[in-house]
């Protein structure tokens, strides 16, 4: 007995000429967006999996709902790390090449829904934002292209529905009209569906953020990282020019956890619209005077200091002293930089010693 036809099954509406170019166009570039991340994450200068817990723990102090959610993504970076680096790698491979087209799109929709909910505060309630700031465009880009019929022209997907006539196969490659990323099923099905999904998908993430309860303390260092420095950093004013210098500029740490302190002899500033939340130390915070902060009042930071390699961002009040770890994982050398607009020419931002070494910049050595 033969296996059953598919004659029935209605195939993807016929597209005009330029629409049908522009939206595999769209598909490919946005496939391409995300090889890009790929590249990043694999790339070992990024430190993407040594870094994870770290850069995790620093969406902390700005998630709405409490840090409950940011603390057990750090906590779990093993988990969290790689279920990222196969999202992306699937989406850069499946919308270039476009094999299960609307599949990734109901994939990507998703992830970008929980990279939205979960780092809403980051994106759109406090100064600074993240790249999850554009999530809203890729999840705009999937609804083009499901409606749009994104993996119907240039695609494996066409390929295969062209080429590999034998009716198992065929099911593996097109699922039944009623799946909803199906190439069989209707436009307005796949919308229905779609929009749904995303739906759900921020209700899950805003769910989590607030449903996940915060750790009572920072994660314990992991085995072999318990703090085995204490580097006191000052900032004082240059007797011969008065322009304000970080004492020392360069300096070593071994690998590990490492406390800083940071002695602020400034005055007070004042750095209009400034992105004021702490990012990248164990905890997210550091402790101005004694009390623990995730953000500081613009209204006063004099300095701040950066690790732009490690995403630490931590800032300093003139006349405080502020504290905070920082996790080295393996030896390598940083630039570190202030990037309060601080110079003392017409331009606050680019004049000296604003990017002038050993005044507002130097060398972080771990070994």
């Amino acid at each position: 007995m033969s296996a059953p036809s598919d004659a029935t099954t209605p195939a993807p509406a016929a597209r005009s000429w330029p629409l049908s170019h522009a939206i595999e166009i769209l598909r490919i570039g946005t496939g391409i967006v995300w090889l890009i991340n790929l590249v990043f994450i694999v790339d070992p200068a990024n430190r993407y999996w040594s870094s994870f817990s770290t850069t995790a723990r620093s969406f902390a102090p700005t998630t709405v709902g409490g840090p409950g959610l940011a603390d057990y993504v750090s906590a779990h970076p093993l988990f969290f790390s790689w279920a990222i680096a196969l999202v992306t790698g699937y989406l850069a491979f499946s919308l270039i090449l476009g094999l299960t087209t609307r599949l990734a799109c109901f994939v990507g929709g998703f992830f970008s829904a929980m990279l939205l909910a979960t780092q809403f505060g980051s994106t759109f309630l406090f100064p600074g934002g993240t790249d999850i700031g554009a999530h809203p465009l890729y999840i705009l880009i999937y609804g083009v292209l499901v409606v749009g019929g994104g993996g119907t022209s240039y695609s494996v997907d066409r390929w295969m529905r062209a080429h590999l006539p034998a009716q198992p196969i065929r099911r593996l490659v097109r699922a039944p009209s009623h799946v909803p990323w199906s190439a069989a099923a209707s436009t307005n099905t796949v919308l229905a569906y779609f929009v749904a999904a995303i739906i759900v998908s921020l209700g899950i993430g805003f769910g989590l953020v607030v449903a996940l309860p915060a750790s009572s303390g920072p994660a314990p260092p992991a085995a072999g990282t318990q703090p085995v420095a204490y580097l006191n950093l000052s900032i004082v004013l240059n007797a011969t020019n008065g322009w304000p210098q970080y004492v020392p500029a360069n300096f070593s740490v071994p690998v590990g956890l490492v406390v800083f302190t940071i002695t602020d002899h400034d005055s007070p500033m004042n750095w209009s619209g400034c992105p004021c939340s702490v990012r990248g130390t164990v905890t997210g915070t550091e402790t101005v005077n004694g009390s623990t902060v995730g953000m500081v009042p613009s209204s006063n930071v004099a300095h701040t200091f950066n690790i732009p390699d490690l995403g630490v961002q931590v800032l300093s009040p003139g006349g405080s002293v502020v504290q905070f770890e920082v996790d080295f994982t393996h030896a390598a050398s940083y630039a570190w930089m202030c990037m309060a607009p601080c110079g003392a020419g017409a331009n606050p931002y680019t004049t000296p010693p604003m990017g002038t070494p050993g005044y507002m910049t130097g060398t972080l050595t771990v070994g």
